[in-house]
């Protein structure tokens, strides 16, 4: 069974079975899709004439014309030599040659609304039986008078030319008002739908929720069918969609548009990201740069679609497409406002971006102003402690001679000096990280375990661990730093794993573990239970995770060890990482 949206219709507006037959109400909501068809219910006479093209009925009414001419052409020939006739076969002639050049411009299209042929043709038949009628009465009248009926026809054939040619002026001169009137309801409509879309760009500090409001906005309007924003990335020179109204998800995810010289290049995606402007498509199927995507766009029914660029100053972020189910839908007012709301979602995308950039700078001012705090912490209590008892040795080295004391005031020097080092190394690896690169994951723990783990300790590694976009210097050291705690703290023999989870990675040995009481306090600084330890290993890890936008806690393991586990790391998508 499948679910149908209001968009799932046929032409008609209407569901229906397979038999052609529309289904009930209760039928529209859950139909089986073998079965699932666009009505075609019988059409009368009236029905085509209603839905017949302008430019159809401007090829008839040069074929009339045409005919005419050479009816009215004929007859003057045979008039050559008797003036006054011919003067009088003249203007008909002339009548029918112009209904044949406004047939062509009608066929040509622009002249009229695209599906107005029905009402023109009308007209043009109204002012051909309005002067056969009044001349009809008198022609009748001449006939009672003993005049000849082929005496009476050739007046007729004139008044038909004539008739025609002013019923169809006075019908082109109406369609050209209803497609002014249509134009200006049709643009007021689009207004307010750009107005409720441009106010929502003012209540999203999200560009994904920014992204989907506008398309939701155009997707309800009644000018569109669907919009779908995509987001431009231009080391892939590819345009992704991101978010999307109007029809089924399955169509905005199977789109391909890129920005080369590709076939999928070469189309109004492309082109409007390759020259900032706006790209109108009156008639998909009559543009030989939409063929890759003619299949799509005929199984939802599109006729045009407009491309409108979304950027900001010397930054492209995509685009927004815009699509209709008729064709000649985006006039130049129309794409004037369009081009506006582009604008505006460009301003609003870097708006977005400035207050992400501003959010994160404040956490990297916050992290600093920590790690001051923790500095100023070591400087003052740390550090002074080595340094106090390395110069009471070293006084008692001067008045006793005692040989001892030179060696407790090289390890106060040696404690003071790894104090500074990590020290260093964390106010480094607290830095935001900036540039990213693609490396395998059981590379860099390979290395880390080549500089940090033991000859009698087992690394096992679960499974592919895949690969991250990282600082690789730091990934490293973070590795480093919790190969020697699980070495340090669970004994030379350590089993350590390091395996993949679903939204990152862990580490676990199979120790004694830590209490659930001390697994917070463990990232402190300072924080240690090894005398000859500094404190600042589990700090620099989390730091360094901090650092990239990832979490880091500590769980109990399977045998009761510590168990690291990283959320928020994304797998890279790059199958070409570094090794």
């Amino acid at each position: 069974m499948a679910v149908l949206s209001f968009r799932d219709r046929g032409r008609s507006g209407q569901l229906c079975d397979g038999s052609g037959r529309p289904r009930g109400q209760l039928s529209r909501l859950i139909v089986r899709p073998a079965t699932l068809t666009h009505c075609a219910p019988k059409r009368s006479a009236v029905t085509i004439v209603r839905s017949l093209s302008t430019r159809r009925a401007g090829a008839f009414v040069a074929a009339v014309g045409i005919l005419l001419s050479l009816v009215h052409l004929g007859k003057a020939l045979t008039l050559l030599g008797r003036p006054i006739p011919l003067l009088l076969e003249l203007p008909p002639l002339v009548a029918a040659v112009v209904l044949v050049w406004l047939g062509g411009l009608l066929a040509r299209g622009g002249v009229a609304g695209p599906d107005r042929g029905g009402r023109l043709l009308a007209w043009t038949g109204v002012g051909a039986v309005t002067l056969l009628l009044m001349g009809g009465w008198l022609f009748g009248a001449a006939i009672s008078l003993d005049a000849t009926v082929v005496a009476v026809v050739t007046p007729s054939l004139n008044l038909l030319t004539a008739g025609s040619l002013g019923g169809l002026v006075v019908g082109i001169y109406d369609l050209r008002g209803l497609d002014r009137q249509r134009s200006i309801a049709q643009l007021h409509r689009i207004n307010d739908t750009l107005r409720i879309a441009t106010q929502e760009l003012l209540h999203h500090d999200d560009r994904a929720d920014l992204e989907q409001a506008v398309c939701d906005r155009l997707g309800e309007s009644d000018a569109y069918e669907a919009a779908w924003i995509g987001r431009y990335d231009e080391s892939a020179e590819r345009v992704a969609p991101t978010a999307w109204a109007g029809f089924p998800d399955e169509y905005f995810e199977s789109i391909v548009v890129t920005v080369d010289d590709s076939p999928t290049g070469r189309g109004p995606g492309g082109r409007a990201i390759k020259t900032r402007s706006i790209q109108i498509v009156p008639d998909v199927f009559d543009e030989a740069a939409m063929e890759p995507w003619w299949d799509l766009l005929r199984s939802h029914g599109v006729e045009s679609l407009t491309v409108v660029p979304i950027y900001h100053d010397d930054a492209v972020y995509g685009f927004i497409s815009i699509y209709a189910d008729r064709q000649n839908v985006f006039g130049e007012r129309e794409q004037a406002a369009l081009a506006e709301l582009g604008e505006a979602i460009g301003h609003a995308v870097a708006a977005v971006e400035t207050r992400a950039a501003l959010a994160r700078h404040e956490a990297e001012l916050e992290r600093q102003n920590e790690r001051l705090e923790e500095f100023a912490g070591v400087v003052s209590h740390d550090l002074r402690n080595p340094l106090n008892a390395a110069s009471g040795y070293l006084e008692l080295a001067r008045e006793g001679g005692h040989e001892g004391a030179f060696d407790r005031v090289a390890d106060a020097l040696g404690r003071m000096e790894a104090l500074v080092d990590d020290l260093l190394a964390l106010a480094k690896q607290g830095e935001a990280v900036d540039a990213l690169e693609t490396v395998s994951l059981e590379a860099v723990v390979d290395e880390a375990w080549a500089t940090a783990g033991d000859e009698r300790a087992t690394l096992d590694v679960s499974g592919d661990l895949g690969t991250v976009d990282c600082d690789r210097s730091r990934l490293r050291q973070l590795f480093e730093n919790l190969l020697r705690n699980a070495v340090e703290h669970a004994g030379p023999a350590v089993t350590v794993t390091v395996r993949r989870t679903e939204d990152g990675f862990l580490v676990e040995d199979d120790g004694p573990g830590v209490p659930a009481d001390e697994r917070t306090a463990v990232f402190e600084a300072g924080h240690t239970t090894n005398a000859e330890g500094t404190g600042f290993g589990l700090n620099i890890v989390r730091t360094i995770a901090q650092a990239h936008g990832w979490s880091v806690t500590l769980e109990e393991g399977t045998e009761g060890g510590a168990r690291f586990v990283f959320a928020g790391v994304e797998q890279s998508a790059d199958a070409g990482a570094a090794p």
